[in-house]
């Protein structure tokens, strides 16, 4: 069995639909973030950064358990223990590193900008702006890229979409100007949140 400790933030959903995408079992913990569980001496021993999602693994490597934090550590973490969703070819895996890299380092980082600002006592606009332009850059280039395939790093889904959907649809929620008038990655999202994975994978009450 695995344990999901999670939110339904950007970093959660991507961990949450990792795990529904490999048909992995798994038991949901909800994180009250807001009355910061995730601060807790007991959440702290999994990670101490007090960030979430982390999971527990009661069946590791060589049957052991292990505790793993990091959204994107635990996609790729999950993708191995099921032979699926990452390249193996060897060409084909170099050219997906591009688009994984900056799904989790730019884009992700930028919305969270963007978002922290957002819940400043005295948020500053021209900052704020500054980064809502350069999402609004990186989206441009996500819909030139998904004019000619129809996953993030080519014709097979892999967990680089896992990784942008957590974050688009948040993006749709809490800032849609961002997304206006890139009608591949709206394809591509909508295609993305018609798999059944996805939908439990985003859904936090069950």
């Amino acid at each position: 069995m695995i344990h999901l400790y999670a939110a339904p933030t950007t970093n959660g959903i991507r961990a949450k639909v990792t795990l529904e995408e490999c048909g992995l079992g798994y038991k949901l913990h909800n994180v009250d973030m807001k009355a910061g569980e995730h601060k807790t001496p007991e959440y702290l021993a999994m990670n101490p950064m007090g960030m979430t999602p982390v999971i527990i693994d009661e069946e590791g490597p060589g049957g052991e358990k292990i505790t793993i934090p990091q959204s994107i550590g635990i996609m790729f973490y999950l993708a191995e223990k099921v032979g699926k969703f990452i390249p193996t070819d060897p060409v084909v895996r170099a050219a997906f590193w591009n688009p994984m890299m900056n799904a989790t380092t730019d884009i992700g980082p930028t919305y969270g900008a963007i978002s922290f600002i957002g819940r400043m006592p005295e948020p500053h606009s021209p900052t704020k702006m500054a980064f809502l332009a350069r999402l609004r850059d990186n989206y441009k280039v996500w819909d030139k890229f998904l004019t000619y395939q129809d996953f993030c790093a080519g014709e097979d889904i892999t967990i680089c979409d896992f990784a942008l959907i957590g974050i688009h649809l948040r993006t749709t929620v809490l800032m849609p100007e961002a997304l206006q008038g890139l009608p591949n990655l709206a394809r591509w999202a909508e295609m993305m949140k018609k798999r059944p994975t996805i939908q439990k994978g985003i859904n936090f009450d069950a």
